[in-house]
C-alpha cells in the first residue's frame, strides 16, 4: 500500500478611486545661511502636473496634488526662507519630477516615497542660465495597520525633499562664487560634505504588490502530487525578488518505485527552509529559481513486514516561468522543472515537470 508525503514549506524573506485630494506645504523656514540670492520663480515642466496615488485619512488611494498648484505652493514656502533684498540674485527653479509613491514592500510593511527632481537657474537679462541639477528621495516605512498614519507625513517629506533639494543648491552655489583666494584651503564642514553632490540619478521606483493563490501539479520518475501556495512579493524591474511564501503539498510514492525495492509502503515527514525567488524577464513574466533543504524522518515497509527508519535530508532545486498578464487581478500561470537529491531509501535522484495555474488578487 503506497502512504503518503506530507511536506510544509515556509519560505521567508481593482480599480483605482480616482478622486483628488490636495496638500497644503506649511511655510515653516529653514536655516539658508542668509545667502544673497531671492527664488524669483517656480516652473512646473512635469507632464502630469499632480503629485501621483498615494492614501488619505480614510485609506483610500487618491490623486494627490500641491495646493494650489505646485509652482505657487513651492513658491511661498521658499519665500518664508529667503531675505528678498534688492541686490539678491534672482533664482528660478524648474521642476522635472516631483512624485509621491507607495508599494507594500512585505507581508507586514508598506513603503512611501516623495521623490524630487529640481533644476536651478540664474536668472539675467530674462535669460535663464543652468547653475544646478539635483535629485532626492525620501522614504518612510509603516506598518500595515497604520495606515491611516501615512498621509499626514506627506506634506513633512515633501518639504524635508524640497530642503534638502536647496541646501545642496546653495552648498553648491556658495563653493562656486567664493573669491578663489578664500576658497582655497577652507575645510569643508559636516553640512557642506552631506550636501555636497546631487544623489544618484537612477533609483529603482516603488514595485506594486502582488498576492496569489496557486495550485501546482507535479510529475516526476518516482512521485506525484499537488501544492497549493500563497505568494506575495512586491515587484521590481532590477532587484532579485524574494517572496514570503506559504504552501501545503501532498505526495505519493509510484507504486514501481515502491516494488523495485521491495517495500510496500514509505511514510515520510519533513519540514524545509531555503528560498523562492523571481526575476522579471518582462512585464508580466518572471523567471523562477528556487533551492529547498528539507529534513525530516522516513519510515519504510519490508515486503516481509519489517519497518526500517531512515533520516532524511536532501537538497533539491526548481527552475521555471511564472506568467502574471495582469497586474491588479487575474489568472496567474507557471510550469517549470525540478530536481532533488535526498537519503531516503527509496531513491536518492529525482526530476520532474510542474506545472501550476492560480489567480492574481
Amino acid at each position: 500500500m503506497m502512504k503518503y508525503l506530507w511536506h510544509i514549506s515556509i519560505f521567508f524573506l481593482s480599480s483605482v478611486v480616482l478622486s483628488q485630494e490636495n496638500i497644503a506645504l506649511k511655510t515653516i523656514p529653514f536655516h539658508t545661511d542668509n545667502v544673497s540670492i531671492s527664488i524669483a520663480q517656480v516652473i512646473d515642466i512635469r507632464k502630469e502636473k499632480n503629485l501621483g496615488l498615494g492614501t488619505n485619512r480614510d485609506g483610500e488611494k487618491v490623486i494627490f496634488k500641491l495646493h494650489p498648484d505646485a509652482p505657487t505652493a513651492i513658491l511661498n514656502f521658499m519665500k518664508t526662507s529667503f531675505l528678498q533684498p534688492k541686490e539678491a540674485k534672482p533664482i528660478v527653479i524648474k521642476i522635472k519630477d516631483l512624485e509621491i509613491q507607495q508599494s507594500q514592500s512585505s507581508i507586514s510593511y508598506i513603503t512611501t516615497r516623495v521623490h524630487a527632481n529640481l533644476t536651478f537657474y540664474e536668472k539675467e537679462n530674462d535669460t535663464l542660465q543652468k547653475l544646478f541639477d539635483v535629485e532626492h528621495y525620501e522614504d518612510a516605512t509603516f506598518y500595515i495597520s497604520d495606515k491611516s498614519k501615512i498621509f499626514d507625513t506627506y506634506e513633512q517629506r515633501i518639504r524635508a525633499a524640497l530642503e534638502y533639494c536647496t541646501l545642496s543648491f546653495i552648498n553648491n552655489y556658495k563653493k562656486q562664487n567664493k573669491p578663489k583666494s578664500i576658497s582655497e584651503g577652507i575645510e569643508t564642514n559636516v553640512e557642506d560634505g552631506f550636501y555636497e553632490k546631487s544623489e544618484i540619478k537612477y533609483k529603482k521606483k516603488l514595485g506594486e504588490w502582488f498576492n496569489m493563490l496557486t495550485y501546482k501539479k507535479v510529475y516526476s520518475k518516482h512521485k506525484e502530487g499537488w501544492k497549493i501556495s500563497y505568494i506575495g512579493f512586491a515587484d521590481s524591474d532590477k532587484d532579485f525578488i524574494m517572496p514570503f511564501v506559504i504552501s501545503y503539498d501532498r505526495y505519493s510514492i509510484k507504486r514501481s518505485s515502491l516494488l523495485n525495492k521491495k517495500y510496500t509502503s514509505v511514510d515520510a515527514f519533513s519540514i524545509g527552509g531555503g528560498f523562492d525567488g523571481y526575476l522579471k524577464i518582462i512585464p508580466g513574466i518572471y523567471a523562477n529559481i528556487s533551492l529547498e533543504v528539507p529534513l525530516g524522518i522516513e519510515i519504510t515497509k519490508k515486503t516481509k513486514g519489517s519497518k526500517q527508519h531512515n533520516f532524511l535530508i536532501g537538497i533539491g532545486a526548481r527552475q521555471g516561468i511564472k506568467i502574471i498578464p495582469w497586474k491588479e487581478y487575474g489568472i496567474v500561470i507557471g510550469a517549470g522543472v525540478f530536481q532533488q537529491i535526498q537519503t531516503s531509501r527509496v531513491y536518492t535522484k529525482n526530476f520532474g515537470i510542474e506545472l501550476e495555474l492560480g489567480i492574481n488578487f
